[in-house]
């Protein structure tokens, strides 16, 4: 008898509330294993604000997240030293992991993604900025991938890198995307929860 993958993450009677406004109201949530979830809905629905609450950077008003898997997440926008290089960033990103940075393997991810390593992140696009950004989570490498519209401003090149790095990254972990591109993600995502309400 087959059993589902077991629940990186579950929330539960989630909710937030900035002021009098009711963001996220009472939502039941759960990423199992090998799946990938698109969080749809139009700006001011609460997709931003659900990734920081499964990544705990934002405490809910009521209800609970759980879970004991290692989370990444991908802001709109990422957010780097703009002074250092891209190869610094990533190795910094380490040294806060209490990992030793591997240059070579720095090399071969900014490679991957097709950004200079040595130029400081003040010259870099969005779009590099964004490529960064998944450089540094598949350096990482965490359980659950949380990404908040990862395809925004990524050219055609960048969006099917993106594809690929998403369907490497479920394989024995789990992903989340937040997009309002439903064409994009239908090919992705096993999931769909759409968001509704808002402020």
């Amino acid at each position: 008898m087959m059993t589902d993958p077991p629940s990186l993450l579950h929330a539960e009677a989630l909710s937030k509330r900035y002021g009098r406004d009711w963001v996220i109201q009472g939502l039941d949530f759960s990423l199992r294993g090998g799946e990938v979830v698109a969080l749809l809905g139009p700006n001011g629905v609460g997709k931003t604000t659900l990734l920081r609450l499964l990544a705990g950077l934002v405490r809910p008003t009521l209800g609970r997240v759980s879970g004991r898997a290692r989370i990444g997440l991908l802001a709109n926008p990422p957010a780097f030293y703009r002074h250092l290089s891209g190869e610094e960033n990533l190795a910094y990103a380490l040294r806060l992991e209490d990992r030793t940075p591997d240059l070579a393997a720095i090399r071969r991810i900014l490679e991957r993604v097709g950004l200079p390593g040595k130029k400081p992140v003040l010259s870099y696009s969005s779009g590099m900025k964004k490529r960064l950004a998944l450089a540094k989570l598949q350096l990482l490498w965490p359980q659950v991938w949380l990404l908040d519209e990862p395809e925004a401003a990524l050219d055609a090149q960048g969006r099917e890198l993106l594809g690929e790095i998403v369907r490497q990254a479920r394989k024995g972990g789990g992903v989340v995307i937040a997009t309002h591109d439903r064409a994009w993600i239908t090919e992705l995502a096993d999931r769909q929860v759409v968001l509704g309400g808002g402020v």
